[in-house]
């Protein structure tokens, strides 16, 4: 094949009325490939952002891109075709005469210049940004990688006697085999040599004779015994197909992806896909790299978290993404660009899905990283048409893992024939399979609902036999309301019954725990987005008088969101009838309202939260956990512990876990543990039981390892029996005595402890950090006729405090406080200039001055409700303390 590179400088005119005829005059000049938008082209966008990020030269409508290309006799004599790698809707116009047009946005657009004559020619590509054939998918959402117009990729003029495209290899390890398929494009018939092998060994050469219109297809048996792909092994191997001197080589791996019942298999070994969402998020640039550097350095990136799978929120990335997948191992899933309904008819928008659906395979499916491929994103309609795209599909490309889609028919799951994975939040009404969810989804998920624990297991929720019956959950006309996007609507839907799963079960978009923004994050968009949200966010910080205070807010809610993920996660790793999760998301989404959710910024960089190392504790192949039914512990109590581990790649049958308990640091004990049962990945340890005896509170930190594979360490409060006695009137321990009021003037008049009886209007205390981002599911919630969302993000606490003295604390939420916050309301201060010793954080877009625990002049103020668990160890403490305090002369 010869190769012209048409990257470089190109002419252009972008029109917003999107005029039909071929311009007259290009005035602006382009280095392609590129956006427009990157390029700094067109007029300044005056429209400013608050829900995604400001595309600062956004443009939608007709991008003309004209430049001269010479044609060489050499290339002229043989078929040629003109490649566009990844760009929008576009038309090809050669000398004036149009060529033809392209509508996909998933795969590289080709048009035929063949019998093009020898010389020097005009070239001009029309690119559209608008009225795209389908409305649904990240691929052209501002709220990801914007609405950009341009080309980007490759951009090539390809010249060939015959080229062997949509390469697709079957391969079969237990036969130590590859089908091959290919169709033969520039060639009436001929012969094709394929050759197999990799740095080690030639596998196999031979040589098949093919025909005008047929696909070649052949089965290879291999000479020695292939290395197989996986995430933990990714051999690749490759494949040369050579016609006449016209070579193709693509890249290959011995992977077999199946399952038996619920268990997700590779190679017929058992795995647990550790996923995130993705949506092509990349604001340096505004739309994805196709380089393959980039692609190695993102999915670096997400190893280092012990990530090894990843979900295309409706889209499918470019071909540098799945080959740097192949070298790493990661588990990709593209998906159909599409959020919607699926007709009982297949119209316009939906045949173009289907053929993008076999664009996506016969481009990208020979990828091993190609593992899996979802038919959209929250899927309603027709069942039976959605069962017949999936098919279809399978039958040419049977060696993925297919879902009818991500989380479809929500409120009322179901699984098709035709899935191979389920991928959704809930199995029924109660059976719940993620720890968060937002209000208008209620019932809430365990995280934000249950006293901290590390017991929680899906299992029982995903065994159907432990959920037995149904809910109704349609109105009188057959109708759900539904969230559709950051907006809502009605869907038809049946009313379920709890469903059987016999098919791997991954939770879908896991997490979503809200962290306070890094305003520090502002200067580092410095290509063509910007991020006015957060400017927005800081101004109004400022004007509320807490500008401040919003490093400490961001420091103490991202550690409360860091522990919410671990918790979410271990408790799908402690799951054994779970495959995996998908997270929402390690990184902050900056669309659908702005969420701040990741542990990595928009850009991929740490926030500083928490290390790849300690994330990978609990995030990993292999790890080691404890069951506790609780953090916070009496002195001498008798605390029992159970063990378990999950691996996939190790095996830790008659292994010993390791155990080391510490007392502010300090080691007291320790001892070990035999794992003596296995089901599936999940090991069970036998259990260890300890106490600590202490006369003041104390943290203790548990710390278990599995010798050099996997560590992990849980902090325990532990609190000596005190007699501290508690009711609505007062506070006394011993001979010390304080009064509690409800009335602000008494306990100004007399040294009282304040504890307001706040009504319904004030905001309850919640131990979890808001789910996604307050702004959109506030307006959903309204929408649906939902309860809104609290919306707080965890505690600020002065742990230096004199009100503290006697309750040592961290300075962000943990689990000595879970009742402490949940039988409170929270005081709203707007106005004022108090600092509460206790701040509840508030999200960004509210920001109002939110405290629990504060003084007001000489009036110490707390809006516990310290009566109503006045037996808990850690409240006596906490009690003590205010009262320490309060009698202190």
């Amino acid at each position: 094949m010869i190769i012209t590179d048409l990257s470089g400088q190109w002419d252009v005119f972008l029109d917003e009325s999107k005029a039909d005829a071929l311009p007259k005059k290009y005035p602006d000049r382009i280095t392609l490939p590129n956006s427009t938008s990157n390029a700094g082209l067109g007029k300044l966008n005056t429209e400013t952002e608050y829900g995604c990020l400001t595309d600062l030269h956004k443009f939608e409508g007709f991008a003309w891109f004209h430049r001269i290309v010479d044609i060489s006799p050499e290339m002229a004599a043989q078929n040629l075709t003109l490649f566009l790698e990844r760009t929008r809707k576009s038309r090809v116009f050669l000398d004036g005469k149009l060529i033809g047009e392209c509508c996909s946005l998933c795969a590289p657009h080709r048009y035929s210049l063949t019998g093009t004559a020898p010389g020097s020619h005009e070239l001009v590509i029309c690119v559209d940004n608008t009225d795209y054939p389908t409305a649904g998918g990240h691929l052209t959402s501002r709220d990801t990688q914007t609405n950009w117009n341009g080309i980007v990729g490759r951009i090539e003029l390809q010249a060939y006697a015959a080229y062997p495209e949509s390469i697709y290899v079957i391969p079969d390890p237990e036969k130590n085999s590859v089908q091959v398929r290919t169709d033969i494009v520039g060639a009436l018939c001929g012969k094709a040599r394929l050759r197999v092998f990799d740095d080690e060994f030639e596998y196999a050469c031979i040589s098949v004779d093919f025909e005008e219109n047929i696909p070649l297809e052949c089965d290879i048996q291999l000479n020695y015994p292939a290395p197989l792909w996986s995430d933990s092994e990714p051999s690749l191997i490759s494949l040369e197909i050579d016609i006449a001197g016209d070579c193709r080589t693509v890249q290959f791996g011995m992977r077999r992806l199946s399952h038996n019942d619920r268990t997700l298999l590779i190679n017929g070994s058992q795995t647990f896909l550790r996923g995130k969402h993705d949506g092509l998020v990349f604001p340096q640039t505004g739309f994805m790299p196709t380089d393959s550097a980039s692609w190695l350095e993102f999915f670096g990136t997400l190893q280092e978290y012990g990530i090894n799978h990843v979900r295309y929120h409706t889209c499918c990335p470019p071909e540098a993404a799945f080959a740097a997948a192949d070298i790493l191992g990661i588990y990709l899933q593209p998906e159909l660009p599409f959020w919607g309904t699926i007709p009982d008819e297949f119209g316009a928008e939906h045949e173009f899905l289907r053929d993008e659906g076999w664009r996506i395979l016969r481009e990208f499916g020979h990828h091993p990283s190609f593992a899996m491929m979802s038919m959209g994103n929250e899927l309603w309609g027709n069942k039976d048409r959605l069962g017949e795209l999936i098919a279809g599909y399978k039958s040419q490309y049977p060696d993925k893992l297919y879902a009818g889609g991500s989380n479809n028919f929500q409120f009322v799951p179901c699984v098709l024939e035709q899935e191979d994975f389920f991928s959704g939040v809930r199995l029924g009404h109660d059976r719940l399979i993620r720890g968060s969810y937002a209000m208008c989804d209620a019932p809430q998920g365990h995280i934000q609902t249950n006293y901290p624990n590390s017991l929680h297991n899906y299992d029982p929720l995903i065994d159907e036999t432990a959920a037995l019956g149904g809910t109704t959950v349609t109105d009188e006309n057959g109708e759900i309301m539904i969230q559709y996007g950051t907006e809502m609507k009605k869907v038809k839907a049946e009313s379920w019954d709890n469903i059987s799963v016999h098919v791997p079960v991954i939770s879908h978009e896991v997490g979503q725990y809200a962290i306070f923004p890094d305003f520090d994050e502002i200067d580092s968009y410095t290509g063509p987005v910007r991020h006015e949200a957060y400017a927005a966010y800081k101004k109004g910080m400022e004007e509320a008088g807490m500008l401040h205070r919003w490093r400490d807010f961001f420091h103490a809610s991202g550690a409360l969101a860091v522990d919410c993920y671990r918790r979410d996660i271990e408790t799908a790793m402690r799951s054994s009838m779970m495959s995996g999760f998908q997270l929402l998301d390690i990184q902050d989404f900056p669309g659908q309202g702005v969420a701040t959710v990741g542990i990595l910024n928009s850009h991929m960089r740490s926030k500083g939260l928490v290390t790849p190392e300690e994330w990978r504790c609990f995030c990993a192949d292999t790890v080691v956990l404890a069951l506790l039914n609780g953090f916070v512990y009496k002195s001498g109590q008798e605390i029992e512990v159970g063990i378990q581990a999950s691996s996939t790649s190790v095996e830790l049958s008659g292994r010993t876990v390791n155990w080391e308990l510490y007392v502010d640091d300090k080691p007291v004990s320790s001892g070990s543990s035999d794992i003596f049962r296995q089901n599936g990945r999940v090991y069970l340890a036998r259990s260890i039981s300890f106490s600590v005896n202490c006369d003041r509170p104390v943290k203790a930190r548990l710390h278990l390892s599995i010798d050099d594979l996997c560590q992990n360490s849980y902090e325990l409060y532990i609190y000596p029996d005190i007699d501290v006695k508690i009711t609505e009137t007062g506070i006394s321990c011993g001979s010390k005595h304080i009064r509690i009021t409800h009335d602000p003037e008494e306990a100004k008049m007399t040294g009282a402890l304040y504890i307001p009886l706040l009504d319904e209007s004030s905001l309850p205390g919640e131990y979890c950090t808001d789910f996604w981002c307050y702004g959109m599911f506030r307006s959903i919630s309204e929408s649906m006729g939902k309860p809104v969302p609290t919306g707080t993000l965890g505690l600020l606490i002065d742990n230096s405090s004199p009100l503290l003295a006697d309750f040592p604390c961290e300075s962000y939420t943990t689990p000595q406080w879970y009742y402490l916050i949940t039988h409170s309301r929270c005081a709203d201060l707007s106005g004022s200039k108090i600092e509460p010793e206790v701040w509840v954080i508030d999200n960004p877009e509210r920001r109002k001055r939110l405290g629990l625990l504060y003084r007001s002049g000489d009036v110490v103020c707390c809006t516990s409700r310290l009566w109503e668990i006045a037996d808990r160890p850690e409240v006596k403490w906490f009690a003590l303390s205010l009262l320490n305090y309060l009698k202190k002369d």
